[in-house]
């Protein structure tokens, strides 16, 4: 799974299960408190929908709040979890 897809299941999932108004694009860099309106009760329940959607696990030891500041940490956390490597653009282009 690559990052766009993941950036689009997370915006269905807190779109349809936190009920979030939100762009139908969202970003990387889109701040989760400040730009997408979620709060930290729906952080705790996006936790929890992410270990179901995505069949992974969240240890609590895990749950630092840098993963949550933005789409693009909290998707490379997920994939991170899964184990999958993500390369950036740079390492792709000297492929």
């Amino acid at each position: 799974m690559d990052k766009e897809q993941t950036v689009s299941q997370l915006r269905q999932l807190m779109s349809e299960q936190l009920e979030l108004s939100l762009p139908d694009v969202i970003k990387e860099e889109d701040r989760l408190y400040e730009d997408l309106n979620v709060d930290s009760i729906m952080v705790l329940q996006l936790v929890v929908y992410i270990e179901e959607v995505f069949n992974v696990t969240v240890p609590e030891e895990e749950m630092d709040p840098a993963v949550f500041q933005t789409v693009g940490s909290l998707v490379d956390f997920i994939h991170a979890l899964k184990g999958e490597h993500i390369p950036s653009t740079s390492q792709i282009l000297r492929s």
